[in-house]
């Protein structure tokens, strides 16, 4: 995961400061993935990926922008949002509704989380408390999506205040290296 700026990336790229995820090496600049385009909140955006290559290990990797999801047509911000319209109480029809995106593609979102709402809350609740060692509890609210959607809150607000500002969702797309909705046997979750 890269953050949203592209001459940034190409920067961090040339001065050796993306790690390879694979062995912990530093990532070199190598080419691109392949250009899509996935639709934001307004408008559909064409997104063309950094690709970078270990220098020790030469494995290459996709330099995933953080407003995006693996494998996901819609930014974060998008799926976020009728996430946190369901943890509110709304149904995916009335989510899909806010979002204006189909029904069936927000009924997906919203199952592939309920799958793994409990583990969601846990992984962002002790992400909250790794960024803020003082954080008071977080309340249960009987709900296991509002749960996971409030400790992705708490955990965003924490990390923003310890490692700079970002929008929440994308925080969520950071701590889960873009998985949040992949399979419920995703690895983020061991972490």
């Amino acid at each position: 995961m890269v953050e949203n700026d592209p001459e940034g990336v190409e920067a961090d790229l040339v001065g050796g400061r993306v790690a390879c995820p694979a062995c912990g090496g530093v990532l070199a600049r190598w080419a691109f993935a392949r250009a899509r385009f996935v639709r934001s909140e307004a408008d559909l955006v064409l997104v063309r990926p950094r690709r970078g290559r270990c220098r020790d290990c030469a494995k290459t990797q996709v330099l995933l922008p953080d407003v995006l999801l693996c494998r996901r047509a819609d930014t974060v911000a998008v799926i976020g949002r009728a996430l946190s319209v369901t943890a509110g109480g709304a149904g995916h029809r009335r989510a899909a509704l806010v979002v204006d995106r189909p029904v069936s593609t927000v009924r997906g979102w919203l199952r592939r989380f309920r799958a793994a709402a409990v583990r969601v809350a846990a992984h962002f609740t002790a992400w909250a408390y790794r960024l803020d060692p003082n954080l008071g509890p977080i309340i249960p609210t009987g709900s296991a999506v509002a749960d996971a959607v409030e400790a992705i809150g708490v955990a965003a607000r924490a990390a923003s205040l310890r490692l700079g500002v970002r929008p929440g969702w994308s925080w969520a797309s950071v701590l889960t290296a873009g998985r949040l909705l992949c399979n419920t046997s995703s690895p983020w979750l061991a972490s």
